[in-house]
């Protein structure tokens, strides 16, 4: 995972803040402005199965001290995906349990809160959460099912409670989807199995590749495109982010080298310092 500073003519100018803890897969920053990333603790073509995972929440304003401040789930988390903050909260996509896990950072008290009913079946990742965004007294929830994707909206102060209500609103939009964000009144989306961006009215942007992770910058966007690999080969594989002006044309493209997917984007403001010294923005792989 790496912190990006902009420069016009150098083909990338980053630095690595964190490492050796497998694929990086959401960020967030909490009321404090500290910034969390959620470590798998395992990559793409390891052979530890799903079942056995305990990937962590590790604070990167923390990640020059031994061991970094990091939050102690009551549960495994397993195949942790994107996570996000709402208030002193910590929400945390766990695709494998169909589940989000809650962290009530002060206390680091634990709700488990499962969106959906299972199936049937009761078989693991029937949804593949993978993408929490906050809006007014809703909390929106992306499931993929490796396919067809769905935004859906739920009230807050029952997923808070960890209780498994129907979504006040079910959108379909995209296919093996990633991210939410609104733009210009619209909710939009990650195809990435499309390798396109997608809004709910229509808007449509071609990126080829694999787009994962969206960023707002203060001039335009940033987003993440990987190479569409088989899962063997997306450990080493390059990346690139793109860069775009405020109508999405591109302004500028830089390649990140066989350092796998880019799985995340946030920004952060220049004067936060993390164990390294960088600017914006943050990306994790």
């Amino acid at each position: 995972m790496a912190k990006h500073s902009p420069s016009a003519h150098s083909p990338l100018n980053a630095s690595i803040v964190a490492k050796g803890q497998g694929l990086y897969y959401g960020l967030a920053r909490d009321n404090l402005g500290d910034v969390w990333v959620a470590a798998r603790k395992a990559l793409v073509s390891d052979q530890t199965p799903s079942w056995d995972e305990r990937g962590t929440l590790l604070n990167l304003n923390s990640a020059s001290s031994q061991p970094p401040v990091s939050v102690a789930p009551t549960q495994p988390l397993r195949d942790l995906h994107g996570i996000a903050v709402y208030n002193n909260t910590l929400w945390c996509t766990c695709s494998f349990d169909d589940a989000i896990a809650i962290c009530a950072l002060p206390e680091q008290a634990w709700t488990w809160w499962r969106p959906l009913t299972l199936g049937d079946t009761n078989s693991a990742d029937q949804f593949h959460f993978n993408t929490l965004m906050f809006e007014a007294e809703w909390v929106w929830v992306l499931a993929h099912c490796r396919g067809p994707s769905w935004l859906m909206a739920f009230p807050l102060t029952e997923a808070l409670l960890g209780r498994t209500v129907a979504p006040l609103r079910k959108i379909q939009l995209g296919q093996q989807a990633h991210n939410i964000w609104r733009h210009d009144g619209e909710l939009r989306t990650c195809s990435s199995g499309e390798g396109a961006l997608l809004g709910e009215n229509g808007w449509r942007l071609e990126t080829g590749g694999f787009p994962r992770g969206v960023a707002k910058l203060s001039d335009g966007w940033v987003v993440g495109i990987s190479e569409l690999n088989e899962r063997q080969d997306r450990d080493l594989s390059s990346a690139r982010l793109n860069f775009c002006d405020a109508n999405w044309q591109q302004t500028r493209q830089i390649t990140i080298p066989q350092a796998g997917m880019v799985l995340d984007i946030i920004t952060i403001p220049r004067s936060l310092q993390l164990p390294v010294v960088g600017t914006q923005p943050v990306f994790a792989g």
